[in-house]
């Protein structure tokens, strides 16, 4: 079964979820939230994790993290498998607590700290039971939530060791109450509205970021293509995919061919630049096109797709220029 991917370096930055085991409660009482707060802050010291935001609900738990080292994987599984022996042990049970593999969002982290940090806060105010209540009757409660973060940043309760707070208030003013009533403000603004839809991934499912940020990870994280687990392999395929449409424009530029019906049409086609055309289509587009839609771009049928491939793949074992050709103008393709 296919499965995101899991991209760890230095620094890096990260939210991490994760709910009970069947969408079952895992925190039944005060004891098990302080558990799995003091879990979490003697591994973050041993792994070296800063914690930025956390938010503990009774089915699950949203964590945004910073990782020293490339060891988010280590850090989760220490973390996660302490906390998790110890409550079987209370409650005379056993097996997972939670629901599969966790869920790692790589963040970029300057340009969405604030924003994934008021989604993380919210989550106490963003259940079904809430909808319909006031705005007044939402920051009541929030304010006095005392599982997450958020009263920390404010200054109302003693924070965690490993809690790092300064990296997200720092824009928010220029002296410490400026920058905790800004901070107010600005999650209270995010009360009545869906504040999910920010952090929505732009290109590959577990990277929140622009693109240039999700480009220079995935640039970086495809080069070490033989350490991934053969069950990530799917998510790296799609971002390596492009569609056909850039493969036909650049075929066209690097042949200098001004129309891009010299490649496409079945026809008085420069027959060469339509075949190198038709083979990076089927190489580079696959994991986002079908061969049939493929096929269409070029006015023939799946066979007809498949057949140059084969003619294409057998070439490449004598002809020099053709393979000068593809290689050229994949790496053009990599820009895209």
């Amino acid at each position: 079964m296919a499965r995101p991917l899991r991209i760890e370096y230095s620094g890096a930055c990260y939210h991490v979820f994760n709910r009970g085991n069947r969408h079952a409660l895992v925190f039944l009482s005060d004891y098990d939230y302080r558990l799995f707060l003091d879990r979490l802050v003697v591994f973050a010291e041993l792994y070296d994790v800063v914690i930025f935001s956390y938010c503990l609900m009774p089915n699950h738990y949203h964590l945004f993290l910073k990782t020293e080292y490339a060891n988010l994987g280590r850090f989760m599984q220490s973390f996660i498998t302490s906390f998790t022996l110890i409550m079987n042990d209370k409650y005379d049970q056993s097996g997972h607590l939670f629901q599969g593999r966790y869920h790692a969002k790589l963040v970029e982290s300057v340009r969405y700290k604030n924003k994934l940090s008021r989604y993380i806060h919210l989550n106490p105010v963003k259940v079904k039971s809430f909808k319909n209540r006031s705005s007044d009757s939402l920051k009541q409660y929030l304010d006095g939530y005392k599982w997450s973060s958020y009263r920390s940043y404010l200054g109302l309760d003693r924070c965690l060791d490993q809690l790092n707070m300064d990296f997200v208030l720092a824009g928010f003013g220029d002296t410490s109450q400026k920058r905790i009533d800004n901070y107010e403000t600005y999650v209270h603004r995010g009360l009545l509205s869906d504040n999910s839809e920010d952090l929505m991934p732009l290109k590959v499912s577990n990277i929140i970021g622009s693109e240039k940020f999700s480009d220079l990870v995935m640039r970086r994280y495809s080069e070490h293509c033989g350490q991934i687990d053969g069950r990530e392999q799917a998510e790296l395929a799609k971002f390596n995919s492009c569609p056909v449409q850039a493969v036909i424009d650049e075929v066209c530029k690097y042949f200098d061919l001004d129309d891009s019906n010299w490649v496409t049409r079945r026809k008085g086609a420069d027959r060469n630049a339509r075949k190198i055309a038709m083979y990076l289509a089927v190489t580079k587009c696959k994991k986002i096109s079908s061969l049939a839609s493929i096929g269409l771009q070029f006015g023939v049928g799946i066979n007809g797709v498949t057949s140059n491939k084969n003619k294409c793949d057998k070439l490449l074992l004598n002809d020099v220029l053709l393979k000068k050709q593809l290689n050229e103008i994949g790496e053009l393709l990599l820009k895209h």
